[in-house]
Order: C-alpha cells, then structure tokens, then sequence
C-alpha cells in the first residue's frame, strides 16, 4: 500500500509472537471496528507513556473515515473505536523516538486491516529509539575547525543492490562539535570536508565594468606564501581519505556514538585548464566554469565545493585546493553570444598528485542523446509524463520532457559513456515497449552508453498497466510483514520492472503499476538487508516463487509461500 505523504511507499505488519496472538472475531461489534494495541520500546519492551499515536485510512473501505490522533496512557495503551471496516496506516513517535509507522522497513511499513476476520485490537506497536552520531572536528594542532561539513553516508540495500549513499548532514559550531540526530541502527560512515580559514589558494583576477581583467602572466604578482596555499582533503572517520579506506561505524537500536576527527593540512594542487576560448572579455554573466567530482564508495559522484576556480589568463582556468587523488572534471559548453569559441562540452577523469594543465582538446565531448516515443491507441501521453535516464552507480539522473510529438531532448545534458536505466514517468498508466537506440545498446529497460557522438532513443509508449492483488502465506495462515518482490524475467536489465511491497495484517499486498510481461512473485520473511534486484541472490527464491502473466490492463490475484 502507498502510504500518506510518500513517507513510505508500500507497507504492512509482523506476526505478534504466539503467546499475544489473540483468535480473530467472526463478527463486528455493533459500534463498528477498533485498532488498538500498546506502544513499547523495542529495546527493551517497556511500555511508553504520552507516545502520539495516529491513524489514517488507506482502503476503498475506509473513504469516510478520517485521520485521528491519540496519546497513549502511562501503560503504553491506545485506541481508535467506532473504525470502518478498511484498512488503515498507523504511526507513532514519541521523546527519544522519530516519527514511525508500524512495522517499517526501507520506504515500506504495515498497513492494519480492520474487519470481521482482523485481530486489530491486540497490536504491540515497537517503537525503535533514535540513534545519534556526534564527535569533535580538529586540526593537526587539536585547534577546532569551524563550520566544517559533516555528512553521514549509510551503506543499505533500499535500491536492490548494496550502497553506500549520502543521507544527512551537519555543520560543526564554532567549538568544532556536531551533533546528528534520529539516526537509525545499521553501517554509516562519516565524512568531513572543510577548507582551512587560512588558506590562500590562489589569486582573484580583478573585475571591472562587468568584464574581467587578466594581469599579464609577465607581470610581477606576488604569490601567497607555500605554507599557506595547503588544503583538507575529505577525510572519513577515523583517518582516512580514500572512501575504500573508511571504517564504517555499526550503529545498534538507540547507540549515541562518537565520531571525532582529525584533519591535516596537505599542499594545494592547481589544475590548469587550457579552453582554447578568449575569456578576457566575456561577459560575467556568461562565463563558464568547470565542476569537479570525486568518486565515493564504487561509484558515487559527490561534488567538490572547498575548490577554488578562477580564470588567471586568456583561454586558462585554474582550479586550485584540491588534494591529491581522483577527480572527474565537467565543463559545460560556452553559451551562446560568449566570446570563448572554443567553448565545447567535455569532460575527463584524472588522477592528480601535483600541480597538472590539461587542454580541452584533451577531453572527450559528452554523449548527445535525444529520441521519441510513439503513442499507441492514444493521442498524446499525459502532460507531466517525460523521460528520465537514470545511472544507479553514481547517483545521476537526467530529465527530458516530452513535447506534443513525444520527442524528448537530453542534448544539454552532461551524460557521459555509462549503463543507464530508461524511464518513463508520470505517464498514467502508459508504459514503453519496442525500444530501439541508434549509438548505443538496449537491452531490456537498460541503455548502454559508449563513446559514441550521439544516440536517438526510439520507443513506443502503450497503455494498460498491470496490478496484482495477492496474500502471503505460510502453513496455511496468513503472514504479515513479508517482503513481496516482482521479479521481471532478465532481472539484470530489467531494473525498472521490479514492483515491491509488504505483506499487511491479514497477509495481503498489492503491486501497482506493472508493465505487461511474465514475473515472478516471491515473499520472504526478514528480508530486508537482501539484495532483492541482484539475480544472484534471487536465484534460490525465484523456485519456490509464483510465476504471473500480467496483461495489459489486467489484474491479477495470487497466493505466494512466504520463505
């Protein structure tokens, strides 16, 4: 089920144990159904007092009804009577404890079913107490370092396959401390990035009238002394500067841990950048700089900001403060009425352990990839629809809109070689089918990029997605907070096809939206940390699973054995 507000995207419960297991009613009270039950902590099972408890109804059964809110009694207990029969989202949160829906996991929680059959009345809500990593950013000497930028990157399983991905962040004060609250169990790792106050990297041109002004490289400038052209390299906890290298802190349930870290001064390398352009008189407006990104944890494109650039000659632009290590440089293409006329797009991977100049002529030029979609028994595709080409290992996502015609250009875009997911989104139910690229290859819903000038992406957009309606079972009982997984048949280039879900309460689920094809539907109790779109790890559930046939339009209802 979706829940409210995209909080979470689908969800239902676990199995109470045995001994709270309480028999189901035959039929409804006269005063309609309740949901009910006791906040506790999942730590350490003690009731919670004055925890804020709320419902709101998710099921077609449940149209009238409306949310309510509810503060539970030194006991722990809440209750909502007088309930339609439906189903409904329950939430919670309490001191020490962030906002929660029952049972969560990923973007999933459980939905409570009310109804003649439904036990709701006996729920044992587990509230999982916040976590917290906190620590003291200094430098060399133990003197703290201002405002650094501190961010957490959690290594979890929510896309299908493991990563690392950035989450949350802080700034330190002016002590050096930082604080980052309502963390959840599980790995993260810490990083710092800060520039020191005492840097003197490099030298602004000077700038007059709207134009730029370059000193003359014969000129007697002075330069800033050695000692304070030095720069900090982003440094994960506890020493390290390479995202390989870093140690992961495991959190449990509600731990407060320390992170402090140390960072240490290392000498400024400048990177010159030779365009080719005439930049000296071009409009500020108009000027370009290129950006810079490091690659963290296998793939992620995380972008340097403690970076200075500046152009310090005609056609020259320096970056400069950067630390020794691997760097993707992008430089987008001069706009239109500059002076720079060699002001094509490109970019370039490069390893820098000293002071390095490089031309533009050096780097290849970014991918220009457009296309169309044709409608098939349809006018024109919704309005909001339009395409979106997504890389799942560095966190890239490019959008095109589609025009009246379905033609989408992603021309402007900084796409380089890579393997992509194509997708179309926000179209109501239209969904591609017969893709075709010229320069590049398709497989399934996965586009291979290679060093090609251009692709043209051709597909036809036809209408009637699928549902599946089905229930989780295990010994002939319903099971509540399974996850569900739709496996499309070529798993491995089909990543857009996969549908999840929970099981709810009375071991139903639902999976919305799916394109026509063969699938394969599996349950599988604990399996959150599963890499659940890695056919791999598929492989020995996908046999005890249950193979559908989605139609266009259709729908579908099935009993899956929980594993």
């Amino acid at each position: 089920m979706l829940l409210l507000g995209g909080l979470f995207a689908q969800s239902s419960v676990p199995p109470l144990p045995p001994q709270q297991q309480q028999p189901a009613r035959i039929a409804p009270p006269p005063q309609g159904y309740c949901i009910a039950g006791t906040v506790v902590n999942s730590l350490t099972g003690q009731p919670i007092a004055s925890a804020s408890v709320a419902i709101a109804p998710l099921a077609r059964g449940a149209e009238r009804e409306i949310s309510r809110s509810a503060l539970t009694g030194a006991d722990g207990r809440f209750s909502f009577a007088g309930l339609g029969r439906g189903k409904y989202s329950l939430m919670a949160t309490a001191r020490g404890f962030s906002l929660q829906y029952f049972d969560h996991h990923d973007p999933y929680a459980t939905a409570i079913a009310t109804g003649p059959e439904s036990d709701s009345e006996h729920l044992v809500f587990r509230l999982q107490p916040d976590g917290a990593i906190e620590g003291v950013v200094t430098d060399e000497n133990g003197d703290p370092v201002q405002y650094a930028t501190v961010r957490l990157f959690h290594m979890n399983t929510e896309s299908g396959q493991q990563k690392v991905l950035p989450e949350n962040q802080a700034q330190t004060d002016d002590q050096g401390r930082y604080h980052i609250g309502h963390v959840a169990a599980g790995a993260w790792y810490v990083a710092v990035s800060a520039r020191p106050w005492y840097a003197q990297n490099t030298r602004a041109p000077e700038i007059y009238d709207g134009s730029l002004k370059v000193v003359s490289p014969s000129a007697q400038v002075p330069q800033p002394a050695v000692t304070l052209d030095v720069t900090y390299p982003l440094t994960f906890y506890p020493d390290a500067t390479d995202s390989a290298s870093a140690t992961p802190l495991r959190l449990a349930l509600g731990e407060r841990a320390t992170a402090n870290v140390v960072l240490h001064a290392v000498p400024s390398l400048h990177l010159r950048i030779h365009t080719g352009g005439a930049a000296e008189s071009a409009a500020i407006g108009k000027m370009v700089f290129p950006a810079v990104s490091q690659r963290l944890f296998g793939g992620y494109l995380d972008s340097i900001s403690e970076a200075t650039t500046s152009w310090v000659a005609p056609g020259v632009i320096e970056i400069s403060g950067l630390a020794p290590g691997h760097y993707v440089v992008e430089m987008p293409a001069s706009p239109a009425g500059s002076n720079d006329k060699g002001g094509r797009a490109w970019f370039r991977e490069i390893d820098l352990a000293g002071d390095t100049e490089i031309s533009a002529t050096e780097g290849p030029g970014f991918v220009a990839l457009d296309g169309r979609i044709l409608v098939g028994n349809a006018a024109h595709l919704p309005k909001p629809a339009f395409i979106e080409l997504s890389n799942p290992d560095t966190g890239e996502s490019f959008r095109g809109d589609l025009s009246e015609r379905g033609e989408f250009d992603l021309r402007s875009n900084n796409i380089r070689p890579g393997r992509y997911q194509l997708l179309l989104r926000n179209a109501g139910g239209f969904y591609l089918t017969k893709l075709s690229a010229d320069g590049a290859k398709i497989t399934g819903r996965t586009v291979d990029i290679g060093a090609a000038a251009s692709v043209h992406v051709s597909a036809v957009a036809a209408q009637g997605t699928g549902r599946v309606n089905g229930a989780a079972m295990r010994d002939n009982e319903s099971f509540a907070g399974a996850m569900i997984v739709l496996v499309p048949q070529d798993a491995a280039n089909n990543a857009p096809l996969f549908r999840r879900d929970q099981s709810d309460s009375d071991g139903t689920f639902t999976l919305s939206d799916v394109v026509p094809g063969q699938y394969t539907v599996i349950a599988i109790a604990n399996g959150w940390d599963l890499e659940w779109a890695n056919p791999t790890v598929l492989q020995p559930y996908l046999k005890r699973g249950e193979t559908v046939q989605v139609p266009p339009g259709g729908e579908l209802n099935v009993k899956v054995q929980v594993q």
